[in-house]
């Protein structure tokens, strides 16, 4: 890949961006003094939130798009962070209704790949999410729990959601639609279910927790205006705002609870596209224009210049200093690759149990096959690697 070409194509696409939204030129003594800023006080994405354990006690890692090198990034992760003295990893990505299997898989003598899966699928199925690389942060943990047998507890792998009532509502019921999901989150909003786990199992314990959410549920100050498509349905909004999980943890401990993002484009408000790139551009084009820059590099947004970094394009027009306290960029969108799809992701053993949990009305048909399954996450993978193409 020739970087010298992809770079002044990410820029011109920057500046195609800003001319279409009637924004300023990019501000070359801005970027100039963020490099400055970031090569002083950019760190390693690992040692970065390890760090940041050191004084808080949850620590949110949230992204919205599911993508390869953010897989393998989290399952790296797991590693570093039991390091440091972190014995929990709590994930939005599966149900407390299979915790049971989650500790069987994570603390077994051998990785059970096929309980792994068993025990992400009632999750999974609903998002079309069923990638290699997510998966592995399982085999992450009970590689861990091998290597470090006998000199301490077990890493536990803590599930945050919670089933659905699917007995609430008819066999035909499009879960596509608002008018479902109060019926269906009979345990109420899940928000404040993942807070309630947490509090339980970890603050009030007092162990510490990495939590791998996706970014509506990884927000601990900023509270989201909702987004006409992801947050159209299973979303607490109060007040005009979208309350997510860590927002309510936030209002229990305070800072003790933190917020770190991997970069990726933002929810904008749909006026041209449903994506806003992070501070209308101006940070990857920082990345762009100085090849010094170290990639894959974490760094502070509630200080220094990037805390005055602006999104007005993105939905809510907050600056990055507002949304989180860390920044993980782990490479350019045009880097961005899709994560990999399990093979076969729902067996035809599975098939009649997937089509009960699924969300989309054509899954949920008496005549779908393991094939439209496997088709519908290969179609969820796609959409991902291209969703930075669709920032027009």
């Amino acid at each position: 890949m020739d970087k010298r070409r992809n770079d002044r194509a990410l820029l011109e696409r920057i500046a195609l961006y800003r001319h279409r939204r009637e924004l300023p030129p990019l501000q070359p003594a801005l970027i100039d003094e963020l490099a400055d800023w970031l090569r002083i006080h950019g760190t390693d994405p690992l040692t970065y939130v390890c760090g940041l354990f050191e004084r808080h006690q949850v620590v949110f890692v949230g992204h919205h798009t599911p993508t390869r090198r953010a897989g393998l990034f989290l399952q790296d992760l797991v590693a570093a962070a039991y390091r440091s003295g972190v014995g929990i990893v709590a994930m939005e990505y599966a149900c407390v209704d299979d915790q049971a299997r989650l500790d069987a898989v994570v603390t077994g003598t051998a990785f059970d790949e096929q309980l792994a899966r068993d025990a992400l699928l009632r999750w999974g199925i609903r998002h079309n999410f069923a990638y290699r690389e997510y998966l592995n942060v399982l085999s992450a943990v009970w590689e861990v729990n091998r290597r470090f047998a006998g000199s301490g507890p077990p890493m536990r792998v803590l599930a945050l959601d919670y089933d659905l009532d699917l007995d609430a509502v008819t066999d035909t019921a499009d879960l596509r639609t608002s008018y479902a999901w109060p019926h269906l989150r009979s345990r109420g909003p899940v928000s404040a279910h993942m807070c309630d786990v947490l509090l339980a199992e970890v603050v009030e314990p007092g162990h510490r927790a990495l939590v791998l959410a996706r970014t509506a549920h990884a927000l601990t100050r900023a509270r989201r205006l909702p987004h006409r498509v992801w947050d159209a349905i299973d979303a607490e909004i109060v007040g005009g705002h979208v309350v997510g999980a860590a927002n309510r943890v936030y209002e229990v401990v305070a800072d003790r609870a933190v917020t770190v993002l991997i970069h990726e484009p933002l929810p904008a408000d749909g006026e041209l596209c449903d994506y806003a790139l992070v501070a209308d551009g101006t940070l990857d084009a920082a990345f762009a224009m100085h090849d010094d820059l170290a990639v894959p590099l974490a760094f502070d947004v509630d200080q220094g210049p990037a805390a005055r970094l602006g999104c007005t394009t993105s939905l809510d027009r907050e600056p990055l200093g507002s949304l989180a306290t860390g920044w993980i960029y782990l490479e350019p969108d045009y880097e961005r690759r899709a994560p990999t799809p399990l093979p076969e992701p729902v067996p035809e053993v599975y098939v009649e149990h997937a089509r009960r949990y699924a969300l989309d009305p054509a899954l949920r048909d008496e005549k779908s096959t393991p094939g439209d399954f496997a088709a519908a996450v290969s179609e969820s993978a796609a959409a991902a690697e291209l969703a930075w193409t669709q920032v027009l």
